[in-house]
């Protein structure tokens, strides 16, 4: 605990009008003590400290800064919480052993004095730190029934084992567990990232990363459309606008030339929602180019549709995987299904000028 003993002596005594060598005299000291005890150089005896609270008419606790905490359960857990965000914070660690001490077998208690153990284990690069968390962590399993947060489950404790094993520099123990504890893919980024940065197992990394870069894409698709009916329903159309730009150049670079690949029904159908907000910002002109621009994707796909993964730049050929989406039979379907969805008539009528736009070519 920070005690602020020096700082209050030179504050209270200039709060009182007094010299350093005032003070000395009324305490029976020399000029020099008091000028130690002002830099933190040297430390007043108690009988000194109780005449200086005496002499200043403040309690002995405000003379040394001392602040009386709460200490039940629960302030003790916020205050390792909030120690896992301050890493400044140099009570941290003993206040965590001093937890543990008073409370072994309290699951948040030794939970997030693994935390900050882990955080300064990595930020300060002190593998004694990592290892104590890693012991903490493994109890915390054993604990983890007791836990009501539900941002915190098994598989976190689990990766949390993983990434200190990672930053110990034993990445095949952390790979060990990242993939014995990895429901959904979960883990394949960073199975991938651990495999080919610190093992060097290329071969063994692509299909990770190939596998994780295709459930990227999917949940790209998915913020992307979760913000736009946001924005649309709360008639936000410039930040939809910004959402779209940045999300729609998101697709070229997936791209092997000018190979169809799956993503090209979504991308469609994303310039198609891009036209609807023009709309509405009152720009025809936009929309119509949207709507050609999503027109010529879709036909490019419908020419030659392909569902296999592969067909995207940098999935590994051997991928066993394959895309499924409910946009309709075609890229053109989608397109319709989309601008149907907004029953707006001057969306629909655009979209079939567009359409004899390029039928009469």
């Amino acid at each position: 605990m920070k005690l602020n003993l020096a700082e209050n002596i030179c504050r209270l005594r200039k709060a009182n009008n007094m010299t350093q060598e005032q003070l000395a005299e009324a305490l029976g000291v020399s000029f020099a003590a008091v000028s130690k005890w002002e830099r933190g150089m040297a430390t007043p005896e108690l009988n000194l400290i109780t005449d200086m609270a005496d002499l200043f008419d403040v309690s002995v606790d405000v003379l040394i800064g001392y602040q009386l905490r709460n200490n039940n359960k629960d302030a003790v857990i916020q205050r390792l919480k909030n120690y896992v965000h301050d890493r400044d914070a140099g009570d941290a660690l003993s206040d965590a052993e001093k937890a543990l001490k008073r409370y072994p077998n309290c699951f948040e208690i030794v939970y997030y004095s693994a935390e900050n153990y882990s955080v300064r284990g990595i930020s300060q690069r002190n593998p004694s730190y990592s290892r104590r968390a890693l012991t903490l962590y493994q109890h915390a399993c054993r604990l983890i029934g007791q836990n009501t947060d539900p941002k915190i489950s098994d598989i976190s404790l689990w990766n949390n084992i993983a990434m200190t094993h990672i930053a110990l520099g034993e990445p095949d123990k952390g790979i060990e567990i990242l993939k014995a504890h990895n429901p959904c893919r979960l883990n394949h980024p960073l199975i991938g990232r651990v495999l080919a940065a610190d093992c060097k197992d290329f071969k063994s990394a692509l299909p990770y990363l190939s596998i994780a870069l295709l459930d990227l894409c999917v949940a790209h698709m998915q913020i992307v459309v979760g913000y736009i009916n946001i924005y649309c329903n709360t008639q936000d159309y410039r930040n939809a606008i910004a959402l779209l730009e940045w999300a729609l150049s998101f697709y070229p670079g997936l791209r092997k030339t000018e190979q169809p690949n799956f993503m090209d029904k979504g991308e469609s159908a994303l310039w198609a929602i891009r036209a609807y907000i023009h709309l509405q910002l009152d720009e025809p002109d936009r929309a119509a180019i949207c709507l050609r621009r999503a027109q010529k994707i879709a036909r490019c796909f419908d020419a030659a549709p392909t569902y296999n993964v592969t067909s995207l730049r940098f999935v590994s050929g051997d991928t066993d995987a394959s895309a499924v989406d409910d946009l309709g039979q075609t890229a053109m379907d989608g397109i319709s299904k989309t601008i149907a969805d907004f029953d707006n008539d001057e969306l629909l009528a655009l979209w079939e000028r567009v359409k004899n736009e390029k039928t009469s070519e």
